[in-house]
């Protein structure tokens, strides 16, 4: 018959969920880091492409690869900036 663990076998147990739960703990900070990260980047990424489209917006008018190409950013965008701001008709 095999022996139960003792109070080292409890003690070592509960020192790894300790250690467990500070793992979890230290990815989820992580995580959180990088999505704020990752938000912040992709909000400067907008304010900067859209500052770029209202400096050229006559050339990328008048260039029809240029509008095309608007219109795949438009496609993929939740919002109509796009189409708002070249006063591209609505799909």
């Amino acid at each position: 018959m095999r022996r139960r663990p003792g109070i080292g076998g409890l003690q070592t147990a509960a020192a790894a969920r300790v250690l467990k739960d500070q793992y979890r703990i230290l990815g989820e900070n992580v995580a959180r880091l990088k999505t704020d990260l990752m938000k912040e980047q992709l909000a400067t990424f907008r304010s900067q492409l859209e500052e770029f489209a209202r400096k050229h917006k006559t050339a990328i008018r008048k260039n029809p690869n240029s509008t095309r190409c608007v219109l795949k950013l438009e496609l993929a965008s939740n919002t109509g900036f796009w189409a708002e701001l070249f006063q591209i008709g609505d799909w």
